[in-house]
């Protein structure tokens, strides 16, 4: 028996970004939640397009759905406008897959990759109707289960959640989905859960006398199947728009103030071989236009330079861009750069963290200033022009002579490309961290920080090529509190979602002063005070398997600025490895290249439209959103697609005329360039094979000339609007009214100009029957919702439940 589902489609036309709610990605498993499944919604507390990039809730999604009785759908955190609309018609935030409440799923599954999430959390749950305390929900609530770095320490969300796993879940949410399937019952659920190593059950834990909850580590990563496959493709474009390789997990640097690098360890590896085989594999399959290689350290990999040519080989000539993130500057050489250079890289990014080498090896960013200045010559004499800086302000020691240095270093840059170089500067607070050497620092107080950040940038301010920016200092004095925290936060939590916050990451709806307020209520801002190593700490029942005393052997070198070198030179013992956890490394080996040059064809560049209908739930798909997609299905099409010049090449390709979000259509067209000739069956066999099923397609045919191609080919369109049944007595008074008029007049605003236009100049007929309105119009100068709200007296927000259709275009007479 199949799950309750929600109706809310009709809401859409009201909400900004309707995409984000109706589903039909390509990849989406949309399994069918039901009775006799074990039925997960994984759910990221922030918007759509946030939640989206997340790789980790992609790989659990795949994993949990491979199951055969398990069900995996995804949540995201709703933005207010579409939300609100929810509360008025007592609908229940649901998966955007199935369209069943989350409070009818058995796990509901949070990811908190930020503490500026965590006021979302609690905002989902009250969409969902489920109590926010764990203590208050019933037999019949799912267990909310939280995950992600941002929990190591879990203290100030423990009363939000049933469970929370520490460490990495590929592993362990497969023996959640057994327990689930085998015991019965929310109390008997939680007893069992509790029995996996890395699960903290908050209700059952009891201080001192319970075991420390173990993370998990994922000795899979190098070569196991519990991986995402047949990555989801978004019709709403992402943050992060692009197939994403996880490359290598971990990092050997040992940086002090980097919670990821140790969270992450030890470092794992995957073959360059099943990395290229996938990759492309995915590229050609779905057509990405951009592909990244993800790690905390990709330069560190150990085959990166034999891995980054294969890619660009295999690539190449279906022009997919290669993102290479998190590069350090001491691994450059020039073979690097100028791979860099062939995948269209243009600027270089250093994080030296620090001005001064004293800073720099206070917090062991083994890095030199020498060798941050050999990078940059090494990116001058390869023609770069930007080079992007990012340091931390705050840092454990720190003094003015150490934030001149920053300045000083900027100098010695300039000097050395002859101010040639466009200089962009991050000065980001520092924030101490749970399970790194740093995590018994104070953090520096709010004026403070923003006192230091502006002597660096007021230093700066006589260079006109450099560009220095910070984020707003109250929002890392609150990730400073969250983060070292005890469990008396989840009353601040609490209050302040109560006051109205959510979003506190995006700048458009943080409001810093009510966390400020309940800080300072509720004494929190003792969190950001120096500890004592060897003090009791909120999460010293959590085993981060990272070894206490060489956090504190850590923590003295720090403060006598002693150095620890790079863990592939030798084991300093922090803990980490045993018998079954410890590094796995690829080794460096040869793969097979050729020349990285993409021939040009010599082909003369013939032109084709797709014909398509646009219908059901993709009519809230945008204009570009619809453009993105077909340029992804014409690279999957292995078609000889025509592709643009320059470093971001794509296919050739132009949209029909724009239609409304929320129309549907039996007529849009796509044009793309092909280089040569082909027979048309051939191509539309081609693209038939690729075009997902939410999109309807027609016919595919020659558009030879300049003149068919052009933008005003078609000047008018039929547009059918069907209204619900109770309102044909209003349409059919209306239009009489309307044919009866000599002129209707309104005023139109188009690019901040008023004028007034007699919309019947732009209407050709308009007929009602049959319960429809049949409307011939122009195709510029009026929409069918502006042409309801003038002559039928119908506000487009209370179209929701009409249906509107392009019937067909109509060329020029």
């Amino acid at each position: 028996m199949n799950l309750p589902t929600v109706d809310f489609l009709h809401l859409l036309p009201s909400v900004e970004k309707p995409a984000r709610y109706i589903d039909h990605e390509t990849n989406a498993r949309r399994k069918t939640p039901g009775e006799n499944t074990i039925n997960f919604c994984l759910a990221f507390p922030d918007a759509y397009e946030v939640g989206f990039s997340h790789l980790g809730l992609k790989i659990l999604y795949s994993i949990l759905n491979d199951i055969d009785d398990v069900v995996a759908d995804r949540a995201y955190a709703p933005w207010p406008d579409f939300a609100r609309l929810m509360e008025e018609e007592n609908i229940l935030l649901f998966g955007v897959e199935s369209r069943v409440p989350l409070r009818f799923f058995d796990v509901v599954g949070f990811t908190l990759q930020s503490e500026l999430n965590f006021t979302n959390v609690l905002y989902m749950l009250d969409l969902a109707g489920i109590p926010l305390d764990a203590c208050g929900r019933a037999e019949s609530d799912p267990i909310i289960l939280g995950g992600g770095p941002s929990l190591s320490n879990p203290e100030p969300m423990a009363r939000f959640f049933d469970a929370i796993l520490i460490g990495e879940a590929e592993e362990d949410i497969v023996k959640i989905a057994s327990i689930m399937k085998h015991v019965k019952g929310r109390k008997h659920r939680l007893l069992a859960l509790a029995n996996i190593p890395s699960i903290y059950i908050p209700a059952l834990y009891r201080k001192g006398k319970s075991r420390k909850i173990t993370a998990a580590k994922f000795m899979g990563f190098s070569n196991s199947d519990l991986l995402h496959t047949k990555q989801l493709v978004p019709w709403l474009q992402p943050a992060h728009d692009r197939y994403v390789e996880e490359i290598m997990r971990g990092c050997t640097r040992g940086c002090r103030f980097c919670h990821a690098g140790y969270y992450y360890r030890p470092v794992r590896e995957k073959s360059p071989e099943a990395i290229v085989e996938r990759l492309v594999h995915e590229v050609e399959t779905y057509g990405w236009e951009e592909a990244g290689l993800a790690s905390l350290s990709s330069s560190d990999y150990t085959c990166i330079r034999e891995l980054m040519p294969a890619l660009y080989d295999r690539l190449g000539a279906k022009t997919t861009s290669l993102s290479l993130p998190s590069l350090r500057v001491d691994s450059l050489d020039e073979s690097l750069i100028k791979l860099m250079n062939h995948i269209g890289a243009a600027g270089l990014t250093v994080a030296p963290e620090a001005g001064s080498q004293r800073l720099r090896d206070i917090i062991n960013k083994n890095i030199t200033e020498e060798e941050i200045l050999r990078g940059v010559q090494i990116a001058l004499d390869n023609g770069w022009k930007l080079i992007k800086l990012y340091f931390m302000v705050g840092l454990p020691f720190e003094n003015d002579d150490d934030l001149m240095g920053i300045v000083d270093l900027v100098e010695k840059i300039n000097s050395l490309s002859r101010r040639r170089l466009k200089i962009n500067i991050s000065l980001s607070p520092f924030v101490p961290k749970p399970f790194t050497p740093f995590q018994w620092a104070p953090m520096v107080d709010g004026a403070e920080i923003l006192r230091r950040i502006l002597l660096v940038k007021h230093a700066l301010r006589p260079y006109k090529n450099v560009r220095a920016k910070y984020p707003a200092v109250e929002m890392s004095i609150l990730e400073g509190v969250l983060s070292r925290g005890d469990a008396s936060l989840g009353e601040v939590i609490l209050d302040v979602y109560r006051k109205g916050s959510m979003f506190d990451g995006w700048s458009e709806m943080e409001d810093s002063q009510r966390w400020m307020e309940s800080f300072e209520q509720h004494g929190s801002f003792r969190f950001l005070d120096a500890r004592e190593v060897g003090q009791e700490l909120a999460w010293d029942h959590i085993n981060l398997r990272i070894d206490q005393d060489f956090l504190k052997d850590e923590w003295e070198k720090a403060s006598r600025g002693d150095t620890t070198h790079d863990c592939r030179d030798g084991c300093y013992q922090c803990g980490v490895c045993d018998e079954k956890v410890k590094p796995v490394y690829t080794g460096s080996r040869g793969m097979d290249t050729v020349p990285m040059k993409v021939a040009k064809p010599d082909q003369q560049q013939e032109f084709y439209r797709l014909w398509y209908e646009k219908t059901g739930v993709v009519r809230f798909a945008g204009h570009l959103d619809l453009l993105r997609m077909f340029q992804r299905i014409l690279r999957s099409s292995g078609l000889p697609i025509a592709h643009t010049e320059g470093f971001n090449p794509h296919p050739r390709t132009a949209m029909g005329p724009p239609l409304p979000v929320g129309v549907e259509s039996l007529c849009e067209y796509v044009d793309f360039a092909l280089d040569g000739r082909m027979p048309e069956e051939d191509i539309a066999e081609a693209v038939q094979n690729c075009i997902p099923d939410s999109l309807g397609f027609v016919r595919i045919e020659a558009v030879p000339t300049k003149a068919e191609r052009a933008m005003n080919f078609y000047q008018d369109e039929i547009v059918v609007v069907t209204p619900p049944h109770a309102m044909a007595d209003v349409f059919s008074e209306k239009l009489e009214a309307y044919h009866a008029a000599d002129e209707i007049l309104y005023e139109r605003t188009r690019k901040e100009k008023t004028r007034t236009v007699d919309i019947k100049t732009m209407i050709k007929r308009m007929n009602w029957r049959n319960g429809e309105l049949e409307v011939t119009k122009a195709l510029q100068g009026i929409s069918v919702f502006e042409i309801l709200d003038i002559a039928f007296g119908i506000p487009r927000e209370d179209t929701g439940r009409f249906r509107f259709l392009r019937k067909a275009l109509i060329k020029e007479s």
